[in-house]
């Protein structure tokens, strides 16, 4: 019948249990969801059981896939498997936050006499951030556009230069501040646009992992090769100015374009334009520079850079992230090292995106589900929880395929794992 001894529910209805489990904010919500929408009472152990079961079959799936992808030889790497090869293809990456503590340290905690548990409670809530680590995530991207003979949009988009929404987007992605003063009297606030030449997304993948980056760049060349995306004309690897991000690109993207997403390098242009300036005096400085990143012209920014760190002198040891000089010596960097990947004006003509927009919203909705203050997994939960939401979240649908062959692949025998 093509039903493994664990399946205690139809395929159906285990495919059910498994989306509800994979998509709602807890297996608590997932019981609730499946009882209204479906008219099934299923308890939320077993909705965590069967998750887990069919993502560490999506794991095992995954990392034999990508095995075989790296047993092939070079010349076949650097082939499509596929007739259809996309005509823009764009690998996207980055990070997220989970919550990680194994089974082992929680039930010794339980074990010890309850004032001693109190106090390690008490230590927990002081110290929350030590049980938190990173998720590598990335984006496989078809993309529609064209070649240009010239730019496409010369002139800087007015949401990039709107001083309310720059104080927002600077805050949200860096932290940064800009002066309070003036505020009131920003004009108000741009609306976003489309701007001409503009890449159109067609198709999104996505791979989520507890892993290290080096496994993360694993499965993403084994994914982009079963796409196609090795024959395909023009590729882009975009990020931010994560070193990770540049590893995983030297050792198996380095035939695409790096590109530094857009926003976060014109974050560091704008936090040192307004370093040590009122608002009035800074705004002018921030949109002329913004102008000269925008048009492919950073070493411009990075002499004016320069010039100001002159002025003020270079930051102490331990100096405050605030003050003008640390943030005017942080920009200066960051565009030094990050220059050979700011050609945004080539980019533009070649119909590549700019910015790592699609990954951020989708570290966004991978986080609904896994991140949580109240939120703690084990690695090998956490590993298989992503898994399945990256393959949730994927427009090429994998768990269609699997569902599809799985009860032909039924082996009759019980899985056993052990007590962890």
């Amino acid at each position: 019948m093509g039903i493994e001894p664990d399946d205690t529910v139809s395929p159906v209805v285990l495919q059910k249990i498994v989306y509800a489990g994979s998509n709602a904010s807890s297996f608590r919500q997932a019981s609730e969801d499946l009882l209204y929408e479906a008219e099934l009472r299923i308890s939320e152990q077993r909705i965590m059981r069967a998750t887990k079961r069919i993502g560490d079959e999506r794991i095992e799936q995954r990392d034999s896939e990508t095995e075989a992808w790296e047993r092939l030889p070079l010349p076949k790497q650097q082939c499509s498997p596929c007739e259809q090869v996309p005509g823009v293809a764009v690998v996207e990456m980055d990070g997220g936050r989970i919550q990680i503590r194994e089974r082992k340290a929680m039930e010794a905690e339980q074990a010890k006499p309850e004032e001693v548990q109190g106090a390690a409670e008490a230590k927990e809530k002081e110290d929350r951030s030590g049980f938190w680590r990173e998720t590598k995530v990335g984006c496989l991207l078809t993309v529609a556009s064209q070649i240009s003979s010239e730019d496409p949009c010369p002139t800087i988009p007015k949401v990039f230069v709107d001083p309310r929404r720059m104080r927002k987007m600077v805050r949200e992605i860096k932290g940064f501040c800009a002066p309070e003063e003036e505020e009131e009297s920003s004009r108000e606030e741009a609306a976003g646009e489309p701007r001409a030449g503009q890449p159109e997304t067609l198709v999104r993948s996505v791979v989520a992992t507890r892993q290290d980056v080096h496994a993360l760049g694993r499965q993403l060349a084994a994914a982009a090769w079963q796409r196609g995306f090795a024959a395909a004309p023009r590729k882009a690897f975009v990020g931010d100015g994560q070193e990770a991000n540049w590893t995983v690109h030297r050792t198996r993207f380095s035939h695409y374009v790096p590109i530094l997403d857009f926003i976060h390098g014109l974050c560091y242009v704008y936090a040192g334009a307004l370093a040590g300036r009122r608002l009035r005096e800074g705004w002018p400085v921030y949109t002329q520079w913004a102008q000269w990143v925008w048009s492919g012209e950073v070493e411009k920014v990075i002499e004016a850079l320069k010039i100001r760190l002159q002025e003020w002198g270079l930051p102490q040891d331990n100096e405050s992230e605030e003050s003008p000089r640390k943030k005017v010596a942080d920009a200066l960097r960051y565009l030094q090292n990050q220059r050979s990947r700011m050609h945004y004006d080539e980019y533009r003509r070649q119909g590549l995106p700019l910015t790592s927009s699609h990954i951020e919203s989708t570290i966004k909705q991978i986080n609904r589900r896994v991140k949580g203050s109240e939120k703690f997994w084990s690695n090998r939960g956490a590993e298989a929880l992503l898994q399945l939401a990256a393959d949730y979240l994927s427009e090429t649908k994998p768990l269609a395929t699997f569902w599809r062959d799985r009860p032909g692949a039924a082996t009759g025998q019980r899985c056993y794992s052990t007590s962890t």
